[in-house]
């Protein structure tokens, strides 16, 4: 089996809970909305291991290998601010199917069908600001879901049909970070994030960082792109998880 169709399957989305969208912040008693749906062109590199007993490997994935086997995506980021007090909440599920054929006396092929979500929800306070820009501290949580499940097809001669076994993972990170946006215009809108966790709890490491800028079309709705980097380094019962992403993100950002 080709271990680089088989890294394929690890495709996890990313924590954008940095901000990714709207003007500095202004003090006030209501609360303000934002919410992001957004995609993530990042290709992957690192070890991965599958299966407890097996040896990991060492991959190097473009995104566009990783969108051949891409079933769906689905990645949201949405805030909800009053005053200096900040909320966010970032999730994405994604899930990938790769089947490699092997045309052996015993089996036939072998599909692998991968399914990696995670929740992040954190607290944030401004620490800096001014008419013009804004910088949040946060402190939160990061779950992850890892499940992978494997279907050996056999030759019908053999008379086993098909062979399932599953792995699957769980954990919760700690995070820390920092999130800053700055007002060039009354159109433009940069902001960037640096974040870490982990700490042994649930993953020795995870961090990340971004940068970007928002195009706001009207007060309500504006268009954010931007380039990210995320490291999540986890090893548990066998199940390795160590690999980076990296790549360009786009989403729509909604404000109310």
């Amino acid at each position: 089996m080709d271990i680089r169709r088989l890294a394929r399957t690890f495709v996890f989305g990313a924590s954008l809970a940095a901000g990714s969208a709207g003007g500095a912040a202004q003090a006030q008693s209501d609360w303000e909305f934002t919410v992001t749906p957004y995609g993530w062109l990042a290709g992957l590199d690192g070890d991965l291991g599958a299966l407890p007993g097996l040896p990991s490997q060492d991959v190097s994935l473009s995104f566009g290998d990783i969108l051949d086997d891409l079933d769906y995506g689905v990645f949201l980021f949405a805030s909800a601010r009053n005053g200096p007090w900040v909320l966010f909440f970032d999730g994405s599920a994604v899930q990938t199917t790769s089947t490699e054929g092997i045309g052996g006396a015993v089996v036939d092929s072998i599909e692998v069908r991968s399914r990696t979500s995670n929740l992040a929800f954190a607290v944030g306070r401004t620490i800096a600001r001014s008419d013009m820009h804004n910088i949040d501290a946060y402190v939160g949580v990061r779950a992850w879901w890892l499940d992978n499940e494997f279907t050996v097809k056999t030759q019908p001669a053999t008379g086993l049909g098909k062979i399932r076994e599953n792995s699957d993972a769980s954990w919760v990170d700690p995070l820390i970070g920092i999130a800053g946006q700055y007002t060039v215009t009354d159109r433009w809108n940069l902001f960037g994030s640096a974040e870490v966790g982990g700490f042994g709890v649930g993953a020795d490491l995870e961090w990340s960082l971004m940068a970007g800028a928002t195009y706001s079309y009207n007060e309500r709705f504006g268009l954010t792109v931007g380039w990210r980097y995320l490291a999540v380094d986890y090893e548990e019962d066998g199940l390795v998880f160590d690999v980076s992403q990296t790549g360009p993100l786009i989403g729509a950002t909604f404000r109310f």
